[in-house]
């Protein structure tokens, strides 16, 4: 059985109170869940109540989700929504400027190995909190534009401008660090 049709039915299971399929889709989704919560959230105050007040609306709200499809997009729409709420709590909200549709360049994309991977972690906690949330659902999260538009809101003209200035920025800010 392949993932997504895994995926659609635990959704289903869990919408009939089957505890052991919300323990799996927890099983699933928690590591990931967690890492992108950390990077819109650089402080890193609190994620463990982030994330038991996701789940929490997971639980309460599975029953609305129409399609079993899009959880994941549903999912990260509500840990998104969750971190912002915490923003504005702290009154730490930063508005999310709409940007201009840029093109994407495939020359400007930067390569890294393995062994660069702490210095990238590193440089991400340095960038603003948007540009770190479209970087880690495109290339963490290998979401497509349009589920990363329907997840943080806006068009996918505006994520794929954000992808573009996020790049740009992580770029600056490795050079940074590295000299």
């Amino acid at each position: 059985m392949d993932f997504e049709n895994r995926l659609e039915e635990l959704v289903h299971r869990c919408r009939q109170g089957q505890r052991s399929a919300f323990e799996e889709l927890f099983e699933i989704y928690q590591p990931r869940l967690k890492y992108y919560v950390r990077r819109i959230d650089s402080g890193n105050a609190g994620v463990d109540d982030i994330l038991q007040d996701i789940w929490l609306t997971v639980l309460k709200e599975i029953q609305k989700l129409k399609d079993a499809k899009v959880f994941a997009v549903w999912l990260y729409r509500i840990a998104r929504n969750k971190v912002y709420d915490g923003f504005r709590r702290k009154d730490r909200f930063v508005s999310l400027p709409e940007d201009n549709d840029f093109p994407v360049s495939g020359n400007d994309e930067p390569t890294f190995d393995a062994d660069d991977a702490e210095k990238l972690h590193k440089a991400l906690n340095e960038l603003k909190p948007h540009h770190r949330e479209v970087l880690t659902l495109c290339f963490i999260e290998q979401m497509p534009y349009q589920s990363i538009a329907d997840v943080i809101g806006c068009n996918v003209g505006t994520v794929r401008s954000r992808i573009f200035y996020a790049k740009q920025s992580l770029r600056a800010e490795m050079e940074r660090q590295n000299g």
